[in-house]
């Protein structure tokens, strides 16, 4: 029976992912994990506060999947694969998985509900165990993933692909089948509705200091305004969103393993080049864990190196986007032994400890001709790295200047 509860009677509960069943069983359909919509699935049925993803996080598939989870509020833990003549054997995540939740029951007596992302029916009796302790199990699992016999011994199911995010259908007309909201006649409901999407615009339009908001923190500003999009009669927040994507005040992106949303004009000027990036970025499997690089871990020569190229690159550039900064690092070999993931992390890092800071560049859109403020970055001259390289690069201008 599925159960769902206000906001403040939501029963605390911890959330369980065998992070390779998920990812692998969606890659099956072509699909990648969105953690916006699992966190916004099991939100409804219980107060996530403890979230846990197992898996061998050293394998390249998952390169980039630590630090986006970290993003969302989940925690990655490390499971080693077993390997035997050089073969993988098997994936010990749902042991390490059953572990911790059996600790918990004596840990975190407050959890009253235990969702499981797996359809492994090595996850059975785990599924007994906790239901004979008084706890609600609700798996979630990829339909072509879950054993039958783990489906038979459930309090809920989830199937991922089909409740959580079905496959998107092509644009509905305004008269679509939708769940009917709590309001009399079309006029107010869509007045309603006018409303609450120019608040998510307000809001996106209204931050200064960055382009596109994760759909978490739009859902917290939209509650400190009141807005519900519950009654409204959405089930899903991302329903809402969509709502206010198909009748155009918003654009969504999925990127890092959530959802962002941007107003059009933001979508639309973004460039080729900066959402080729970002997708490389999500979907690069070539990387490890060794892929993060700092600044401050050079050593003084390869540091020295890449801030004087960063100098010279400014100086011969119109701008700069970090894309741009780690392509040219890679075709010139500024740093040889780095793999191009570690460059990108090299930059990310520079940009974090504001050696590269943010800036905008006025440029022709592409297609309409019309200018637009690009987000770029620049050298801080006031970090003092950059200042000691600009410096002695002054210096030996003016040396060669009296020779």
């Amino acid at each position: 029976m599925t159960e769902r509860y206000s906001d403040q009677a939501r029963p605390d509960a911890g959330l369980f992912i065998d992070w390779d069943n998920l990812k692998l069983g969606l890659k099956d359909l072509g699909r990648q994990p969105n953690i916006s919509s699992l966190l916004d699935a099991v939100g409804q049925r219980g107060r996530i506060v403890i979230a846990r993803a197992y898996a061998d996080w050293q394998q390249k598939s998952h390169a980039f999947d630590p630090p986006n989870l970290y993003a969302a509020g989940i925690e990655p833990v490390y499971v080693p694969i077993r390997m035997h003549s050089g073969q993988l054997v098997k994936n010990s995540a749902d042991v390490k998985l059953a572990v911790d939740c059996i600790d918990f029951l004596n840990t975190a007596p407050h959890l009253k509900t235990f969702f499981l992302v797996s359809g492994d029916s090595d996850l059975l009796h785990l599924v007994n165990f906790l239901r004979a302790r008084g706890k609600r199990v609700i798996v979630v699992a990829v339909s072509h993933t879950l054993s039958p016999t783990l489906a038979d011994n459930l309090d809920e199911l989830m199937l991922y692909d089909v409740d959580i995010e079905p496959a998107r259908q092509p644009e509905p007309s305004l008269n679509g089948k939708r769940q009917k909201p709590a309001t009399d006649t079309d006029i107010v409901e869509n007045r309603q509705y006018d409303e609450a999407f120019s608040a998510v615009a307000d809001l996106l339009r209204n931050r200064s200091n960055r382009v596109g908001s994760l759909f978490s923190w739009i859902g917290i500003q939209l509650a400190r305004r009141g807005i519900d999009y519950k009654a409204l009669g959405f089930e899903r927040f991302k329903d809402f969103m969509q709502e206010a994507e198909r009748r155009g005040y918003i654009r969504i992106l999925t990127r890092g393993l959530q959802d962002w949303a941007y107003l059009p004009e933001q979508y639309e000027h973004m460039t080729e080049t900066e959402l080729a990036a970002e997708e490389q970025e999500d979907n690069d499997g070539d990387g490890d864990l060794q892929s993060v690089v700092a600044v401050q871990a050079l050593d003084p020569d390869a540091q020295r190196h890449f801030l004087r190229y960063l100098v010279d690159l400014e100086n011969r550039s119109e701008y700069l986007i970090p894309p741009y900064i780690v392509s040219h690092l890679t075709r010139d070999s500024v740093l040889p032994s780095l793999s191009q993931s570690q460059l990108r992390s090299l930059v990310r890092d520079a940009i974090d400890e504001d050696i590269l800071v943010p800036s905008t560049h006025t440029v022709p859109h592409r297609t309409t001709g019309k200018p637009y403020d690009l987000r770029t970055v620049r050298l801080n001259p006031e970090h003092p790295l950059v200042r000691d390289v600009m410096d002695a690069a002054a210096v030996a201008s003016g040396m060669s200047g009296e020779e």
